[in-house]
C-alpha cells in the first residue's frame, strides 16, 4: 500500500510538470507569431482639401494666387519619408518646377497631415500633383503606391485677345461689343453672354475711357472704349481766349482739351470765356457755375466784345445760382442756342468794363485774367455722371471732379484749358483714373 501512494505520487508529479511545460510552449510560441505580423497595411495617400485665393473663380489660378493642398498619409509605423523630396508638380501632364513651394506636415499616431502652398507659378495647363510610389516607407519595408491628385485648376498667365466694336442701334444709340478669345469675368452694368466671352452696353453719348477686362484666372488686358457715332445725345463745350489764337476750341465728350491751342502760343494765356450745348436732353439737365477773376474786382461789370454777355468778378451767375439753356445767358453759336459763361476781352489793353478803369499795356500783356473756377453738374445724376478737370500754368492738370465739386487752384490763378465728359455713372471711375494720371503734369494729349 505505501508503494502504491508513492508511485501514484510519482505519477501525478510528472503529469503536472508535463502540462505546465506544454501551457509555457504555447505562449512562447503565440509571442513569436505576434512579432512576425507587425503590420500588413501599405502606407495610404489620401487627399483632402484644396483652396485657392482667387476665391470667385477658384477653378482657375495665375502666378499671382496662392494653392493650398492637404492630404494625409495612414501609417503609423514610417520608417522613410520621402515626400518633401519626391513629389511631382505637373502642367498638362508635363512636370514643372514651381517658384514658391512651401511644405509643412503635422504628426499624429496614426497618420501624418502635410500642407503644400503654391505660389508664383508660371506656364499654363491643368495642375495635377503626383507622389511617386515608394516616397513613404514602413517598418516592414512596404512603400506606398503612386498617387496623382488632379486639382481641377487651370493655370492661366495668358491675358486674353480682346476686340472691341460699335454697332449703331435705332434713336442715334450705340451698343459697345467686347469679344474675347476665352471667358472673361462679369462686370457691373454690362451684359455679359451665355458662353462668358463677350461683354455689351449701350450707350447714348459719346465717350472714351479705358477699360479693363479680366479673365477668370485674373489676367487683364486693357482696351478704350471709344463711343463716337452716338447722337441720341449730343454735348459741345468750348474756349475763347484773348491772343494770339482767337478762335473758339470745341470739345464733344471724348476727352478733347479747350485752350490748347492758345496756350500753344504761350502758357500765359487764360480762359476768358466758356460755352457749353447739348442736345437730347433738357434744357436745364447740365447746369454750370464758374468764378471770374477780373482785372476791375468786386462792384464793376465787363462785357464779352464779341457777344455783349455780361459777367462779374466772382461767382457767376451768382454765388448759389447755376446757368443752364434754359436760365442763359445764351448766344447763337454755328446756329446753335448755346450758354456762354465770361467772354473775350478781359485781358484787352484799354478795356474799362462798364465803368472800370482801363486795363494797363503791362497789364493786358500778362494775361492775369479769366475762369479760375468751374462747377457743373446736372439736373438728374442717377445714371449720368459729368467730370471734367483744368488745366493752370504753373501748376498743371488738377484733380479731376464731377457732378458739381469745384475745381479751382485758387480764385486769383485762372485755368488755360479744361475738359468735360458726359458719362455713364457706372463708368466714370474709369475716366476719373486716367485723368488723374496727368494730375501735376502739362500732358495735353
Amino acid at each position: 500500500m505505501k508503494k502504491l501512494t508513492v508511485l501514484l505520487c510519482v505519477f501525478f508529479t510528472i503529469t503536472f510538470l508535463c502540462i505546465n511545460s506544454y501551457a509555457k510552449y504555447v505562449i512562447e510560441n503565440t509571442q513569436v507569431v505576434a512579432n512576425i505580423n507587425i503590420d500588413g497595411e501599405i502606407p495610404k495617400i489620401k487627399f483632402t482639401n484644396i483652396s485657392n485665393t482667387n476665391e470667385k473663380y477658384n477653378k482657375y489660378a495665375n502666378k499671382t494666387h496662392t494653392i493650398t493642398i492637404d492630404f494625409i498619409v495612414k501609417e503609423k509605423n514610417i520608417k522613410e519619408d520621402n515626400i518633401s523630396e519626391n513629389i511631382k508638380f505637373l502642367l498638362n501632364d508635363i512636370e514643372f518646377s514651381p517658384k514658391g513651394l512651401e511644405i509643412s506636415k503635422r504628426k499624429y499616431e496614426e497618420y501624418v497631415c502635410y500642407t503644400i502652398s503654391l505660389y508664383e507659378i508660371s506656364g499654363n495647363g491643368e495642375l495635377k500633383v503626383e507622389i511617386p510610389d515608394g516616397s513613404v516607407v514602413d517598418v516592414a519595408n512596404q512603400g506606398n503606391e503612386k498617387t496623382i491628385f488632379e486639382t481641377g485648376i487651370q493655370i492661366d498667365n495668358i491675358a486674353p485677345v480682346i476686340n472691341f466694336s460699335q454697332e449703331e442701334i435705332e434713336d442715334g444709340k450705340v451698343i459697345a461689343n467686347i469679344k474675347a478669345n476665352e471667358k472673361i469675368r462679369e462686370i457691373n452694368a454690362w451684359n455679359l453672354s451665355e458662353d462668358d466671352k463677350a461683354l455689351s452696353k449701350e450707350f447714348a453719348c459719346n465717350v472714351l475711357y479705358p477699360f479693363n477686362v479680366t479673365d477668370l484666372a485674373g489676367n487683364s488686358t486693357n482696351i478704350d472704349v471709344k463711343i463716337d457715332k452716338a447722337t441720341n445725345i449730343v454735348m459741345r463745350y468750348g474756349s475763347m481766349s484773348e491772343g494770339p489764337y482767337n478762335n473758339w476750341e470745341f470739345g464733344t465728350g471724348l476727352n478733347e482739351i479747350v485752350g490748347v491751342k492758345a496756350i500753344g502760343f504761350g502758357t500765359k494765356y487764360k480762359i476768358e470765356g466758356i460755352s457749353l450745348y447739348w442736345e437730347g436732353l433738357d434744357k436745364d439737365f447740365i447746369q454750370t457755375r464758374c468764378f471770374i477773376d477780373t482785372y476791375w474786382g468786386e462792384g464793376i461789370q465787363g462785357v464779352c466784345n464779341t457777344y455783349e454777355v455780361v459777367y462779374d468778378y466772382g461767382y457767376n451767375p451768382t454765388t448759389s445760382e447755376y446757368a443752364s439753356l434754359k436760365t442763359g445767358p445764351i448766344i447763337v453759336l454755328d446756329r446753335k442756342a448755346t450758354l456762354l459763361l465770361g467772354g473775350r476781352g478781359m485781358n484787352m489793353e484799354g478795356n474799362k468794363g462798364r465803368g472800370g478803369a482801363a486795363i494797363p499795356k503791362e497789364v493786358a500783356d500778362k494775361h492775369l485774367y479769366g475762369i479760375s473756377s468751374l462747377n457743373i453738374k446736372l439736373k438728374d445724376s442717377s445714371y449720368y455722371s459729368i467730370v471734367y478737370q483744368a488745366w493752370v500754368d504753373g501748376v498743371g492738370w488738377l484733380e479731376p471732379v464731377s457732378d458739381g465739386e469745384e475745381t479751382t487752384y485758387s480764385h486769383d490763378k485762372p485755368i488755360g484749358a479744361y475738359r468735360v465728359s458726359l458719362i455713364p455713372k457706372t463708368e466714370k471711375q474709369y475716366l476719373i483714373d486716367l485723368w488723374k494720371e496727368d494730375v501735376g503734369t502739362n500732358n495735353m494729349k
